[in-house]
């Protein structure tokens, strides 16, 4: 039995703008060396931030750096498991379940989860690991999606000729309704669907291009390093 410890929206013959790539690297770069307390880079706040609300060495010890690796993250991981052991339960990337029999409801195992990630910082690091990968090089988000579609366009990604107001226009806004954000979706996996490995009905999509899926899903997660 599973207990999600944040929402998670999974599925694998459909997307919508503005969602991660798939299979994209959590390694990050700066561009300039970063060390504490002197932090640098494009996401210089964000580190200090997180380095100063951090209460764990391990924590603060991947966080000095303003790279947040796979390996880290899983070292933080293991802290998180440590302290859920004694619960018989065992936490994966953005997700909690029982390794054995337990009286524990999926409430209990939520709020056992939350004490533990208070004592191992656990979402502090996570956090910042997530908003990395979606965003490495911090842009706001207009500017975001203007990198991604220059991006699309230079490689000859963009099934049909579109400009930039077109493409723009199919991002979900927060300000979108629920019907517009199903007709974004909607127009946008319609458009890219030679990207999609699979059909809604679960079927290989015999269009799907696996080389240039890739190089647009990168032009989605990190336009400006491609």
């Amino acid at each position: 039995m599973l207990a999600s410890a944040s929402l998670l929206a999974a599925c694998g013959a459909c997307s919508s703008p503005s969602s991660a790539a798939p299979n994209s690297s959590a390694t990050q770069s700066v561009a300039t060396t970063c060390k504490a307390p002197d932090f640098a880079g494009p996401f210089a706040n964000e580190f200090q931030s997180a380095y100063e609300q951090s209460k764990t060495d391990l924590a603060k010890r991947i966080l000095a750096d303003c790279r947040i690796t796979d390996a880290e993250l899983n070292e933080i991981l293991d802290a998180q498991n440590a302290c859920l052991a004694p619960y018989g339960l065992v936490a994966t990337k953005g997700q909690l379940a029982r390794l054995r029999d337990s009286a524990l409801t999926d409430d209990e195992m939520n709020q056992k989860n939350t004490e533990c990630a208070e004592k191992t910082d656990l979402w502090t690091v996570e956090a910042l690991y997530d908003e990395m990968q979606g965003n490495p090089s911090n842009l706001d988000i207009e500017a975001l999606h203007k990198a991604s579609y220059q991006c699309l366009k230079q490689r000859d990604l963009l099934p049909k000729p579109l400009s930039e107001q077109e493409y723009l226009a199919m991002e979900v806004s927060s300000t979108d309704s629920e019907t517009q954000i199903e007709e974004k979706t909607r127009k946008w996996n319609e458009l890219y669907h030679v990207y999609m490995e699979y059909n809604e009905d679960g079927s290989r999509n015999p269009s799907y291009n696996a080389d240039k899926a890739q190089q647009f899903w990168q032009c989605q997660s990190d336009p400006l390093n491609q």
